[in-house]
């Protein structure tokens, strides 16, 4: 008899706002000049980049519908909004951060908004809000690893030091009319797999 790996339980589970493709290969293409002169131990994959609304963690799949359910009912009570990528920034230490990210800009409002609702629609369901401040990002990489102290102007100086090799900057906008549940795929590239998309009622 063939031997079978037990069907997993669990899935590890975040909601967040994906990124359009042309924004998506507009941070990657970022990503890889910085990468040039800054060492992070890992820098997000193409397919990888986010905004995270709610990490809920290990979730039993017989959990799930019940999850699906409430986020439809989200969704369908919300409407489009506009965002830009923003200015970067780091968390940890200023000289050797845990984390490079890229900020947002443009209608802040219905994003805290929505991030609000998710977290009190999954509330009855066991999960929990995470303590501190809501701040929306965009994780670019993780850990630095330089022998030089790491600066923001050192990575200005990088970024802005030549055109970009496919030409001028898209526009940095777009519409957000979706948000969606990811599932995470430890050690595979990329990481995220998107398992459903819960679209607005409304654009």
């Amino acid at each position: 008899m063939d031997y079978k790996e037990p069907e997993q339980e669990f899935e590890r589970l975040f909601i967040a706002v994906p990124l359009p493709e042309n924004l998506r290969k507009y941070l990657r293409n970022e990503s890889a000049r910085v990468s040039s002169g800054l060492k992070f131990a890992r820098w997000t994959h193409l397919e990888d980049f986010h905004i995270t609304l709610q990490f809920l963690g290990d979730t039993p799949k017989k959990d799930i519908p019940a999850l699906a359910k409430a986020l439809r009912e989200v969704a369908s009570a919300s409407k489009g909004f506009q965002l830009q990528l923003g200015e970067w920034g780091t968390f940890g230490l200023p000289d050797s951060p845990r984390v490079l990210w890229a900020g947002v800009s443009g209608d802040l409002e219905p994003l805290l908004e929505l991030q609000k609702r998710i977290v009190s629609a999954t509330l009855p369901l066991g999960y929990t809000a995470e303590t501190r401040t809501y701040n929306p990002h965009l994780t670019i990489a993780r850990k630095y690893r330089g022998e030089q102290l790491f600066t923001m102007k050192e990575l200005e100086k990088i970024r802005t030091g030549e055109a970009p090799s496919e030409g001028l900057a898209p526009d940095l906008g777009w519409t957000v009319d979706a948000f969606v549940v990811y599932a995470t795929r430890m050690y595979a590239i990329p990481m995220y797999e998107m398992t459903e998309k819960f679209t607005f009622f409304s654009v």
